[in-house]
Formats: structure tokens, sequence, C-alpha cells
């Protein structure tokens, strides 16, 4: 069902009164009503929200990025973001940011009946606030997704805006070949660490067939890197995984597969791996690189509180012009 406007109640065959009171309803943005069934559906959300935005808003930045299913940063209770070239109506939006800002025409798309930023446009608005790794990830899913290239997003940037620094650098990072967001951040933990790698390279054999494709083959060595998520361990994964490894090894290729709690507690011993399959003496510093992007990025603790102090000013829980706190539906 779409979502009710309170003041279109009785046309709907509702009253205002049922509206506010029912649990079957959720009120997303003061004056609207939404079923509770699809709260947690971000696109149904999003066209309750509509209903009180001024008629050019777009929805961008991270709402943008999560409604085109790029990978996020590591944090829950985002609050949704839209912008608008006009002043922006002053009431209760609980968690709902509207932005004043001018997004050109050409970066006005759609997403079904949605208004929304263009990709290119989204990743700059991101870079205002995401630190470096969650930058590139979600690059690289945009990338991976072909919804964007590396032309269109520089061509987009502005010089001497906010973020643009952080860009530059993402954009020189970035890699579309990634199939994870995990993937991604041990593809940076080696090449913050001075390892040259080839994502999702393909392994032959000496006929010329297929062997495997890879996550991440240490360029110069027999050595791949792998991200083992946790349908690894399913039976069937596990099986299909462990032949795998045995064709590797017959071509001469060590497969080492990493978990996450190895790419953010341990990163030392990876990239200590990676010296040994070079056959490089061992440097302890080669990994500071990495723990300082980790350490600002969404990965971490520290990371996630940075974030969410960056993005708590998108959330407006009172108008400002009223001292009142927001309480439940109205």
């Amino acid at each position: 069902m779409d979502p009710i406007r309170h003041a279109q109640a009785y046309e709907r065959g509702f009253t205002p009164h049922l509206l506010r009171t029912s649990p079957h309803f959720v009120h997303p943005v003061a004056g609207v009503a939404q079923l509770a069934a699809s709260a947690d559906d971000l696109a149904s959300t999003c066209r309750a929200v509509a209903l009180q935005l001024p008629d050019d808003a777009v929805f961008t930045h991270l709402t943008s990025a999560q409604l085109r299913g790029w990978w996020l940063p590591m944090l829950d209770g985002v609050p949704i973001i839209a912008c608008t070239d006009r002043d922006a109506p002053h009431h209760d939006r609980r968690g709902v940011y509207v932005r004043r800002c001018a997004i050109p025409p050409g970066h006005r798309h759609r997403i079904g009946d949605l208004a929304v930023a263009s990709p290119e446009w989204t990743i700059v608005e991101l870079a205002e606030h995401l630190a470096l790794l969650d930058l590139v990830a979600v690059i690289d899913c945009a990338l991976h997704r072909g919804d964007v290239t590396i032309d269109g997003i520089r061509a987009t940037m502005r010089p001497g805006r906010r973020g643009v620094r952080v860009l530059r650098r993402a954009l020189d990072l970035a890699d579309g070949r990634s199939e994870s967001w995990w993937e991604t951040m041990l593809r940076l933990l080696h090449v913050l660490a001075g390892f040259a790698v080839d994502p999702q390279e393909v392994i032959t054999n000496a006929a010329g067939v297929e062997v495997a494709r890879v996550d991440l083959r240490i360029r110069g060595t027999n050595r791949v890197a792998e991200y083992d998520g946790s349908d690894h361990r399913v039976r069937a994964q596990h099986e299909s995984d462990l032949a795998r490894e045995k064709r590797l090894a017959r071509e001469g290729l060590a497969r080492y597969g990493y978990i996450a709690t190895e790419i953010v507690h341990t990163p030392e011993r990876i990239v200590r791996d990676a010296e040994e399959a070079h056959g490089m003496r061992h440097v302890p510093g080669r990994v500071d690189g990495w723990r300082a992007e980790a350490r600002a990025a969404s990965i971490s603790s520290a990371g996630q509180a940075a974030l969410r102090r960056r993005l708590a000013r998108f959330v407006r829980m009172t108008s400002p012009r009223s001292a009142k706190p927001a309480s439940g539906a109205t």
C-alpha cells in the first residue's frame, strides 16, 4: 500500500486518528503514515518521506548509494539524506535530513519512481564524509556494477570542494574487479603495505584450460590471497574449496584464505605472509599505512564513532524553530 498523508486519510478510507494510533502504521516523517510492514524497506520509506519534501528534492549521499545496492560503511542507523535547491520546510523529520545544495540537471536521475542523485554525484558527496577505505569500497562496488567509470567521477569533481583530496586518492586505489567489500579490504591491505596484486586473475593449466579464478594473486609470486566468508564453512562449499585448492596446488600456487577478523585485528600476519611469498625480510612498519587508514574507517570502532559524528549534523530530530523535543507519532 502506498504511504498516506494524514490530511488525505478520509480519501483513503481511514481517519487521521487511526493513522496516528494504529500499530500497523509508522511515521517516518511528520504528517505521513507508512505501513509498518514496509518500514525496513528503504525505497518504501523514501516514497513516504518524498510526500513531504519539495518537488525538486533528490535523495543523495548514503541514501542514494543504499538504494543502488552499493557496499556501504559498517554503520547502523544512518539518516535518510535528500537535497533541494530551495529552503527545506521546518518540521520534525525523525532522522531525515534535507540538505540545501544545487544538483545539476544532468545529475538528477530516477530509480523507479524515486528521484536520486546520479552515481557520480553520489560518490562526490560521499567523499565529504567517508574515510579512504570506506570510499574505495563504495567506488569498487559502483565500478563492478557498471554504474560509473573513473573518468565519469573525475569529470564530476569540483576543485576546492570538501573531500576532493580523499576522492582523488580513492580513485587511484579503486579497482572494479573486486567482488565484495571484504575483498576490497584485503586488496587495500596488500596495496598499502606495498605489494602489487592482481584481482580476479584467471589461472590456467598447461593446456590453457581454466583452473580457477582467484581473489588476489600477489604479483611476482606463487601466492594467492583470498577472503573467506562464513559461507566457506558450509559443507558443500567447503568441499568445493578443497577441490579448488588442490587444482591450484597442482599449478604450483599456494592459496592463503583470510577472514574478516584477521584483516581487522592481525594485519601484520597477512603482510608477513606476503613478505614470505616474495622472500623478503620482515619490516614491522610495512603495515603502518594500512593501520592508519583502518583506524579512520568503519572497520574500527574509532572509525565508526568518527563517521557517526560527521553524519550527526544530518539528523534533525526537532524543528530548528522549536525547542520541543520530538516524540511519538504525529
